[in-house]
């Protein structure tokens, strides 16, 4: 996938306060402002500096309160990134439960699930969705969000794992195979809309600049074509190996 767009990125004036743009153009992204908007933003940031000779940082102060002030609204989440979300987490799901399903298939017993597992499993869940919602305090406030959301996690990790071996009633009897086959055909089926979704994605991303190219050189970026494609297959590629160790090992 190649793109001749003038970036932002190739600029000599960005690379020079790198760390003042990339802080304005972070608390943006996490805005959800679109690409070709926060472009515009650095551009009339570029002029003004150079116009006046002042830096970034003396002509409009902290770059994060600054794209605070452009973008006063809380930040709007749009569809699409909604339903990445919840196919995301329905793929994860999936991966879970579909592979806990081989080793049963594999010593011809059933699938069972008690208490704890669908208590663990629907708290994992909940911690996937909520990730789009969280992504801007987990990046703001690494610590104090971030181990809290790793804790609940680690929490539901290890709830699934040693659910099985509490002596619990089964809540929820299912055949391991059909379990197993099933939700491969549902992770590789949500694959498909996901790699559309994030090919757009990527090149929704991308941040042109208003401004003439500073050298011909720097209009040219190349975006790697495959990064969708591994990214949207990735959970199917990992079901079918996880699943094979699982029935090697059961």
């Amino acid at each position: 996938m190649e793109s001749t767009t003038n970036e932002v990125w190739h600029r000599p004036f960005v690379k020079e306060h790198q760390q003042w743009c990339d802080d304005l153009v972070l608390e943006l992204r996490l805005r959800d402002v679109p690409g070709p908007m926060i472009g515009d933003r650095l551009g009339e940031v570029e002029a003004h500096c150079a116009e006046t000779g002042e830096s970034p940082a003396e002509a409009f102060g902290d770059a994060t309160q600054y794209a605070r002030q452009l973008e006063s609204g809380p930040p709007q989440r749009d569809t699409e990134s909604c339903m990445t979300a919840v196919t995301s987490a329905g793929q994860a799901l999936a991966l879970l439960v579909g592979t806990a399903a081989v080793g049963p298939w594999a010593r011809g017993e059933e699938l069972s699930f008690n208490a704890v597992q669908l208590g663990a499993l629907a708290v994992f869940v909940l911690v996937l969705l909520a990730l789009p919602v969280l992504l801007g305090p987990l990046v703001r406030r690494p610590w104090s969000v971030g181990v809290p959301v790793l804790g609940l996690a680690t929490l539901a990790a290890i709830g699934s794992a040693v659910g099985d071996r509490l002596d619990l009633p089964a809540l929820l009897t299912l055949p391991p195979a059909a379990v197993t086959v099933g939700l491969f055909v549902v992770v590789l089926v949500i694959a498909v809309p996901k790699h559309r979704g994030l090919s757009r994605a990527v090149d929704d991303s991308r941040i042109p600049s208003p401004l003439a190219p500073a050298s011909p050189e720097s209009s040219a970026r190349t975006v790697p074509h495959w990064a969708p494609l591994v990214l949207s297959y990735l959970v199917p590629a990992a079901y079918v190996l996880l699943g094979a160790v699982i029935w090697l090992t059961a």
